[in-house]
């Protein structure tokens, strides 16, 4: 019987509920913590680096147990994995110690071509998605798309592709002592075979043409190119997809003081609302102040971070 790895996974503050019904859904047993989710189950270091979406980074985990054991464990973990960076938490009297397994960002899908002047994370971007519960059957839209990271990931989320599959994409536990090769490529395997046409319209949209060409090679980077329309327009105007009522999801711009670009850019959002009747319909915005310029307070707030600025994710019914 193959063993039984423990993990932890990582994600922005916020999602950590979410991340772990992910790995969840991946068939492993997991339980949300303070800054993501722990995890453990047969091949868990390949499914939640392949498979998840929302997960920063994974660790595995190595020792958790009385910190004057730490030393010792410390010392074991060493002589196996060499030159591998260790991570030491200790609380009280209890400590952990871990070992990254992801290797490189696991934000980094390898299809963003250049990052634009406000990015947004790909994780973050999936993490809100499975936040807002989006239906992969159903239409979505980001009327402020940007380098359409919002709009790539709902696609990808829609076709099932696993985030983890890109073409030559390897993770730090695959050089750990005594990996088995043939197990992590039943996962790929696994995984890709879950992959389904997206039959549901991604609509992405943006005032700013040169972004709009950049979200046009992410898409294409992606391998996307012809799953989802790119339209330039003013949020006000945005072309809805057909389809019937679905997901509109965008991280309108935002800063520390209500800038005009900024404020424009909520009212603009704030006139396509009446438009989405029916739909389900959150922004990203800061913790207090461009809600304001919308025309009703939000059903529900989600409290999170976004690159160490917190945020709230608003969530409307019109």
């Amino acid at each position: 019987m193959p063993p039984v790895e423990r993990l932890f996974a990582a994600c922005a503050p916020g999602l950590e509920p979410v991340l772990a019904g992910e790995l969840r859904a991946l068939g492993l047993t997991a339980t949300p913590l303070a800054g993501g989710a722990e995890a453990r189950g047969e091949d868990a270091l390949a499914l939640a680096c392949l498979g998840s979406r929302v997960a920063e980074t994974v660790r595995l985990r190595l020792f958790d147990g009385p910190a004057a054991d730490l030393g010792a464990a410390r010392a074991e973990a060493k002589a196996r994995f060499g030159a591998a960076e260790l991570h030491v938490r200790r609380e009280g009297g209890h400590a952990t110690l871990s070992v990254e397994a992801a290797g490189e960002p696991l934000h980094k899908r390898g299809w963003r071509a250049r990052v634009g002047a406000a990015p947004l994370r790909e994780t973050l971007a999936a993490g809100l998605l499975l936040a807002c519960g989006l239906d992969p059957d159903r239409p979505f839209l980001d009327p402020m798309c940007g380098s359409g990271t919002l709009a790539i990931e709902a696609a990808l989320l829609a076709g099932r592709r696993a985030p983890g599959l890109g073409p030559g994409r390897t993770f730090a536990f695959e050089r750990f002592p005594g990996h088995d090769a043939r197990r992590t490529a039943a996962v790929r395997a696994r995984l890709a075979a879950e992959a389904r046409p997206i039959t549901a319209p991604v609509h992405a949209s943006d005032r700013n043409m040169g972004v709009l060409r950049l979200a046009q090679k992410n898409a294409a980077a992606a391998g996307l190119e012809g799953h989802i329309r790119f339209a330039r327009a003013d949020a006000s105007l945005a072309e809805l997809p057909p389809g019937g009522a679905g997901l509109c999801l965008t991280n309108p711009p935002y800063g520390i003081r209500l800038d005009d670009d900024a404020a424009g850019a909520w009212r603009s959002l704030g006139l396509l609302l009446p438009r989405l009747a029916g739909w389900q319909v959150a922004a990203l915005g800061p913790e207090r102040g461009f809600e304001a310029l919308l025309p009703w307070p939000p059903d529900s707030t989600l409290e999170l971070q976004n690159g160490g600025i917190r945020c709230r994710l608003l969530r409307y019914r019109p």
